[in-house]
């Protein structure tokens, strides 16, 4: 059986597959019915005090799935590529796996690909959820603004599990590889608050599924170009390192 066949099915038979599909379409139906009852929701919530909520739109459904998707999403996409990519976690499996893989390209590659495509598709299938709840509550959205938005923040994901790979690469333990790795994406949170860094941070595209939509893409070119070279990057550097631990 060859690697990406099996890293496939490992994803499948381990349930990481239906842990990703699940929550991102979870998100998906269900932050536009949440948008759609907010107002009313704070207001039955407000005790006395008069809160005003404007009117919901579909712009604010979409991005409140992306928002979500950004953060909770991210959460679980970091678990599930910890999982996958923390190559030496196992000693058992470690042996058995560098005892019979020579190449660090292909002990690495079909981990990383796997993982990622699976977010992507995950991402996609939350997506039409969103679209398909907002156009029943609010109204028709744009297709080519939501998909421009669903390929953005599937670059995100791209990002995110790049470093899951970097940071597997240094730690072994799935643990320490999912907190350092979120703690290292909450760093780089932090930095783009910076003025003038958020244009060209990585997380500036985290929360993006709705800017296309809500036409606020100011800067966010500048974060695809520089999450693009930084992806590529991470993984190149993840594989030398993955390969040479064994020496």
């Amino acid at each position: 059986m060859g690697p990406w066949r099996l890293e496939v099915l490992r994803l499948w038979r381990t349930r990481r597959l239906i842990a990703l599909a699940g929550t991102f379409l979870l998100l998906g139906l269900g932050i536009p019915v949440l948008t759609y009852y907010l107002p009313e929701l704070i207001k039955n919530a407000g005790s006395g005090v008069q809160i005003i909520v404007p009117k919901q739109t579909a712009a604010d459904s979409i991005a409140g799935f992306a928002s979500n998707v950004g953060q909770l999403g991210t959460i679980v996409v970091v678990v599930v590529a910890a999982a996958s990519l923390a190559i030496d976690a196992n000693p058992d499996l470690t042996t058995f796996y560098r005892t019979r893989v020579h190449r660090s390209t292909r002990l690495v590659l079909p981990r990383y690909v796997a993982v990622t495509i699976a977010s992507a598709l995950a991402l996609a299938l939350g997506t039409l959820g969103a679209w398909y709840e907002t156009a029943v509550l609010f109204g028709p959205i744009s297709a080519r603004a939501l998909m421009a938005g669903l390929a953005i923040q599937a670059l995100w994901f791209c990002f995110v599990t790049a470093i899951v790979a970097v940071v597997a690469s240094a730690i072994r333990g799935v643990l320490g590889v999912v907190g350092s790795s979120i703690g290292l994406l909450l760093g780089l949170g932090l930095l783009g608050n910076l003025p003038g860094a958020s244009a060209w941070m990585p997380t500036r595209l985290a929360g993006s599924g709705g800017d296309f939509v809500r036409h606020a893409t100011d800067g966010i070119w500048q974060a695809i170009v520089v999450t693009g070279v930084a992806t590529g990057a991470a993984v190149g550097l993840a594989t030398r390192r993955l390969g040479q631990r064994r020496r």
